[in-house]
């Protein structure tokens, strides 16, 4: 998703559930040059957040029936998020492990289309100076609970809501529910159908790939840079990871072993064949190979270079051992 973006208009409700009840606000965020900067950052972060979740709402979805009243009635964001944040307020109280927060929300356009953003921002523990001038003058820190996250930090929380189309892009983090961690926001609050994020995804088929590597086949490691040169095509032909095409050419001529390897990742909760990504992976699919030798020696290879025998050459020597020479190095760093 591109980042070009505009905030329409936000909110923000106080849910502290060291307080009996939320404190809710009957007036829009003032958007001052500062404030609108902070919230668009995080905006502008949570787009890009690799964990986000794709979804739509279940069937009957109560949730959804609220956010419907919003876009057939725009201008009742007051009344909306209020409702919404009640909603959030009353599990939390019930939930005392979920963390207290500010409740953001943000009516923004991303290319034509129009989001409503949901953004919670828990809470965290920060530390301020303080003049005291009741006997003398004396420099204090005090303990500030309830600091808000700053432009630079991801939020753990989040919700985006595509008005036009209804699909929810959510980023969520398991709390204890009657004493199991659950994902409480999509199953309890919004109701929408399970997901995995484009970063669970390929977590599971790279390190599932590898161990089928080490398992069948010692470590080999031109099976290694196969596997990361297949995800790297296939993210740039496709924008996807085709795990039947990661099968048939890491695993060629041996079909037990593809079988092997597609059966592990429905273990893993994987049943999808072609996954879209996009590039808010990219950091991961183009990541670093890295080597370890038995004798404790680190390598580590751009992806890029991987497949240039002119940079980087493995040789399989007779006695079984393997050698690695790196090649034209024109300039040599030490960290």
């Amino acid at each position: 998703m591109k980042s070009e973006m505009s905030i329409n208009k936000a909110i923000l409700h106080v849910l502290d559930t060291n307080a009996n009840i939320p404190v809710l606000s009957d007036m829009l965020l003032n958007m001052t040059v500062l404030v609108k900067e902070y919230v668009e950052k995080h905006v502008e972060r949570s787009l890009k957040d690799p964990e986000i979740k794709r979804t739509v709402f279940r069937s009957g979805s109560p949730f959804k029936e609220r956010i419907i009243d919003y876009r057939n009635n725009p201008h009742e964001l007051i009344r909306v998020s209020s409702e919404i944040s009640q909603l959030f307020f009353d599990y939390m109280l019930e939930n005392i492990e979920i963390p207290s927060a500010d409740l953001v929300f943000v009516d923004f356009n991303v290319e034509h289309e129009t989001y409503l953003g949901i953004f919670k921002f828990n809470y965290k523990q920060g530390y301020i100076h303080y003049v005291n001038t009741d006997n003398g003058l004396t420099n204090d820190i005090l303990v500030q609970p309830c600091v808000l996250p700053t432009e630079s930090q991801k939020l753990d929380e989040f919700i985006l809501i595509n008005l036009a189309s209804d699909e929810v892009l959510i980023k969520e983090k398991k709390y204890p529910i009657n004493n199991e961690k659950d994902y409480y926001i999509s199953s309890q609050l919004i109701f929408c159908e399970p997901a995995m994020s484009e970063k669970e995804a390929f977590d599971i088929i790279d390190k599932t790939v590898k161990e089928v590597i080490v398992r069948e086949y010692g470590g080999d490691y031109e099976k290694l840079n196969a596997a990361k040169t297949v995800l790297a095509d296939d993210y740039e032909t496709e924008s996807e990871i085709d795990v039947d095409n990661l099968a048939k050419t890491v695993f060629d001529g041996d079909s037990t072993i593809q079988d092997r390897f597609r059966s592990s990742l429905e273990e893993k909760g994987l049943y999808e064949k072609k996954i879209p990504v996009t590039p808010n992976i990219e950091k991961k699919i183009f990541g670093k190979q890295k080597f370890i030798t038995d004798t404790g020696i680190e390598i580590s290879i751009p992806m890029d270079q991987l497949k240039r025998n002119d940079i980087i050459e493995f040789k399989n020597n007779p006695d079984g051992t393997i050698s690695v020479e790196i090649k034209n190095i024109g300039l040599l760093n030490q960290k």
